[in-house]
């Protein structure tokens, strides 16, 4: 990847990750208002974002065209949310190292240099079908943050 591209990668993702809060708000609008009310970026929020994603997602939509801003949207709601209640972790892009499991994609990287991707776990959520896959996640994360010789 030439310079300009990483250049023009690293602009994408400042973009995406700067209007994610946007991107869910006009989702929301699109979705039943008792669900959209209960979406408030808490960790319990996750069970019901995943219930959502089980009801309206299977492997196949995934790459499916007219999903593409529900999804994004999706992810970027679970994401924020991830990002919010793990404390001092941070969106982190990884441009330089094409053989990385996380090449060009968003990613969050957590205090103790965990990674998490965002986009990579959609496909695990849907695989998995506990319903609760996103907030187990979640707290095994938060509990390595809090106690780093367990990881």
């Amino acid at each position: 990847m030439t310079e300009e591209e990483k250049e023009t990668k690293k602009g994408n993702f400042i973009e995406w990750t700067t209007f994610i809060e946007d991107r869910v708000d006009e989702w929301s609008k699109s979705i039943k208002v008792d669900l959209s009310n209960k979406l408030n970026y808490s960790p319990d929020s996750l069970i019901i974002i995943e219930d959502y994603i089980l009801s309206n997602f299977t492997k196949d939509s995934l790459s499916d065209e007219k999903c593409k801003m529900q999804i994004d949207a999706t992810i970027s709601y679970y994401a924020e949310t991830l990002l919010r209640n793990l404390p001092e972790s941070t969106w982190f892009l990884d441009i330089d190292d094409e053989s990385s499991y996380y090449y060009n994609l968003p990613s969050i990287k957590t205090p103790i240099g965990t990674m998490i991707c965002p986009h990579k776990l959609l496909p695990r959520i849907i695989h998995k079908n506990k319903g609760i896959f996103l907030f187990d996640f979640y707290n095994k994360r938060l509990e390595f943050i809090k106690n780093p010789e367990t990881y």
